[in-house]
């Protein structure tokens, strides 16, 4: 098997320092090293923070790049907040994304409010926090969603379903489809959460969202190990057209983001998949989701 090139490849889930969590490199060492890799364009993610203004200095450090960022709507913004999704849209935040560790899901898959069981929690039992959830007891979104999706679609702008279920993530997705949204991701549907199925991931497409396959998770067994075979499954079910790959690095368990991509894509590979669909779902395809020109 031939060695893959990820040249020209781009990476929409990169953490990296500063963060409350240790991470492997910080921005400039992640653009310096993607952009010496031969990749075009990276996304900076931090639950904690917004990165926007990060990769906006991020550019200016290191040429020959495309670095940008956005907000994770985390208690650390006050939540489903749309008052922070529009300043961080203008402030030229590609990409929105729904709660990650404050998440319902995320507090029922791990038992913790801003952590993980293997890492240690951000939030504190001194002061009154609540898990977000974005439907109300009627199994309804609530308002704050619906201005959210207005604000994306008005910057077409990315919605990352993030750490939400899958019931959730697919009614976000619904939602946005009866928008009129025409950037919508499905959030790295394998990992916990939102653990969805291969049948959610073909309901997702359906409804026009993008599927985004993380190489940090399918590489890494921490917190629960994903089987290769479920990637191709997913392919073969809904094609490579609406799928993208990413990194999700930044834990030191993991590599730096593009040999992270680069196994991934060799592994993928290996169980089946073609090396055109790996190449549009780590180049072509990305141009449906970011304004690379």
């Amino acid at each position: 098997m031939a060695i893959f090139s990820i040249k020209g490849a781009c990476d929409l889930h990169i953490h990296t320092a500063p963060d409350i969590f240790e991470r492997l490199a910080d921005d400039v060492e992640v653009a310096e090293a993607c952009r010496n890799a031969g990749m075009r364009a990276i996304v900076f993610k931090c639950h904690a923070d917004t990165t926007m203004t990060r990769a906006w200095h991020t550019r200016r450090a290191v040429p020959g790049i495309k670095v940008f960022g956005g907000v994770v709507l985390n208690l650390n913004v006050g939540g489903i907040n749309p008052a922070a999704a529009d300043v961080a849209l203008k402030l030229g935040a590609v990409e929105v994304w729904m709660p990650t560790y404050h998440s319902l899901a995320h507090y029922r898959e791990t038992g913790k409010m801003g952590g993980y069981a293997h890492q240690g929690a951000d939030v504190k039992a001194e002061y009154p926090v609540k898990p977000i959830t974005i439907l109300d007891e009627n199994d309804r979104l609530i308002p704050e969603v619906e201005w959210v999706l207005k604000l994306v679609k008005g910057h077409n702008a990315i919605l990352g379903t993030s750490h939400l279920s899958a019931h959730e993530a697919l009614k976000l997705i619904e939602a946005g489809h009866e928008m009129g949204l025409e950037r919508m991701l499905l959030t790295h549907p394998f990992f916990s959460p939102p653990s969805c199925t291969v049948e959610d991931i073909k309901r997702a497409v359906e409804l026009g969202a993008f599927v985004e396959f993380c190489g940090g998770n399918a590489l890494s067994p921490i917190p629960k190990p994903i089987a290769l075979d479920l990637y191709k499954e997913a392919l073969d079910a809904v094609g490579s057209g609406r799928c993208i790959i990413s990194s999700d690095t930044g834990h030191p368990r993991k590599t730096l983001a593009p040999e992270t991509l680069r196994m991934f894509a060799q592994a993928l590979i290996f169980k089946g998949v073609a090396v055109r669909d790996i190449e549009a779902m780590l180049n072509y395809n990305y141009d449906k989701l970011l304004d690379l020109d």
